[in-house]
């Protein structure tokens, strides 16, 4: 496949670029369709004929649900006809290039035409120009046709924003091939993995610094390619919405997950949980919308309706809803009114965290197909309502935080430590879901998780040094990756930008980086993009 990351796509959009830059302005966006479909014919040809067939459904139906009289009825029907496609191709276990970004958008599409929030594109040039718009063809963002429609004949071209655009791409680019490719080797490598060690043989600390590089591995990845597809279509004049909010510095696990795939998350909240009801209809209502949504999130990720897929969005659903509504409902109950103190109304109102630990013990010696899933989503569920336990006892309860920020330097330093201790919080839990979600197997995984959390006396059998070779071979690309965790890098790059000194710096450097990684791409190759398969 020809992919961003990938010297003959790198040669190709120089071609293009020139080409662009000379390009009549009333010529660009036949010039950029053009290319766009020579990108996808280039990659697979079946999987163009496919788009190009639903491009022409999606324009009709965009159509014809403005120009009929029962246009609610036609936008239901618009975006069941999609939604079928879509799920029927899950169900064959069907991959097709950009498929499931592709159909997203067009359902945005109908719909917004239907709430009449965007008019129908009338012009099939420019609703091919918008469906084929090969930076974000094939992992996204998810972008919505009022998000692009106005830039397609006006795109805000010039050397300024093709340098900065540039340099968003190189920046992506060297991630891709510098970074994310050499961390991938501890996991998937044919000589360095810990997988040849055996999970067996590997000491806790390489444990945690194998969670740690997987969890970093596939963020690189994906904030990769966002900057490439973001430096494209910036270096062409065009804007395209953020998917990726720097996660890891979020504070909680829930703040973790609106900042990780961003459009994704916003169209489920947009178009299926709000549409619903959301939280407004009652509680039975917002119980079956929030499974809702989880399991719709589930099946987007899975090809073949794999059942590990529906295992995890039920059990992240559940463990979603389940700890406000009996929380609650106890407080209500057994609280100031009632038999118990509130102290332990609010303490026995996460009754069902317990009551949940046993059954994490009980899978973890119980294997089944897709437990890993499983596992995954009662983590999710365990710092859903720990965070929820911080909050009532530490914040709401003892107030804490209230009476230490009174007292000066302790106030201060009581905040320092809590922000450290919510990033740490984060941080720890979601490496582990990610080791979940790398190792399928899972004999394997009891195994890792073992040594990542060994009982006493169990500590021995592994090969010393285990971690001192691996972070030979990882150790700098690690740190480095680390810098990108934070918005800093891009924020510099944005500051250096603006000065004319700063800006002839900043291309010496760019230009300096892109030859190194083109040199080291020519010598590994290229590796795929995590999720151009969906």
């Amino acid at each position: 496949m020809v992919m961003f990351n990938s010297i003959p796509f790198l040669i190709g959009f120089a071609v293009f670029l020139i080409l662009y830059a000379f390009c009549p302005k009333r010529y660009t966006m036949i010039l950029m369709l053009a290319a766009s479909v020579l990108f996808l014919a280039v990659n697979s040809w079946q999987a163009g004929l496919w788009a190009l067939g639903f491009t022409a459904v999606s324009y009709v139906l965009g159509y014809c649900v403005e120009q009929t009289s029962s246009r609610k009825l036609a936008t239901v029907c618009s975006a069941a006809i999609l939604t079928i496609a879509l799920v029927t191709f899950k169900l064959l276990n069907v991959s097709m290039l950009g498929m499931s970004f592709y159909l997203f958008s067009f359902l945005s599409y109908v719909i917004d035409v239907g709430r009449g929030t965007i008019a129908a594109e009338h012009s099939p040039l420019r609703f091919a120009s918008f469906s084929f718009f090969f930076p974000k063809y094939v992992q996204g963002p998810i972008t919505r046709y009022g998000e692009l429609s106005g830039q397609l004949n006006r795109p805000r071209f010039s050397l300024a924003t093709m340098q900065i655009g540039l340099c968003y791409f190189i920046l992506g680019f060297a991630m891709k091939v510098l970074l994310s490719g050499p961390l991938m080797t501890l996991w998937d490598g044919k000589y360095n993995a810990i997988s040849t060690i055996g999970y067996e043989s590997i000491s806790t600390k390489l444990a945690w610094f194998g969670a740690a590089v997987t969890s970093l591995q596939i963020f690189l990845d994906w904030q990769a390619y966002t900057f490439m597809a973001m430096g494209i279509a910036g270096a062409l004049g065009y804007r395209l919405p953020q998917n990726f909010n720097y996660p890891y510095i979020a504070r909680t696990i829930g703040d973790y997950y609106r900042r990780w795939h961003m459009t994704l998350m916003r169209f489920f909240k947009d178009y299926v949980y709000i549409p619903l009801g959301g939280s407004r209809a009652g509680l039975g209502r917002t119980v079956m919308n929030v499974l809702l949504v989880w399991l719709l999130t589930s099946l987007w990720h899975s090809n073949g309706m794999h059942p590990k897929y529906l295992l995890w969005g039920v059990v992240a659903s559940v463990a979603v809803i389940a700890d406000p509504i009996w929380s609650r409902r106890f407080r209500r109950g057994h609280g100031a009114d009632g038999e118990a103190s509130p102290l332990a109304a609010a303490l026995l109102g996460h009754i069902w965290l317990i009551l949940l630990l046993p059954v994490t013990v009980w899978v973890l010696w119980k294997p089944a197909q897709g437990i890993n899933f499983i596992l995954w989503g009662m983590t999710i569920g365990v710092c859903i309502v720990l965070e929820r336990l911080w909050k009532t006892f530490v914040v709401q309860r003892f107030r804490i935080g209230e009476r230490l920020e009174k007292k000066g330097l302790i106030g201060t330093v009581w905040k320092c430590f809590v922000s450290v201790l919510a990033h740490i919080w984060v941080l720890i839990p979601i490496m582990v879901t990610w080791v979940m979600f790398t190792i399928r197997d899972y004999g394997d995984l009891r195994l890792y998780l073992g040594r990542l959390f060994p009982a006493a006396g169990k500590t021995a059998g592994f090969l010393p040094g285990d971690f001192q070779a691996k972070w030979k071979l990882v150790g700098w690309q690690f740190v480095v990756g680390l810098l990108f965790c934070f918005p800093l890098p891009e924020q510099i790059l944005r500051r250096v930008s603006r000065s004319k000194v700063g800006s002839w710096i900043l291309s010496v450097l760019m230009a300096a980086l892109f030859w190194y990684a083109v040199y080291r791409l020519g010598q590994v190759g290229s590796d795929p993009m995590g999720y151009a398969a969906f």
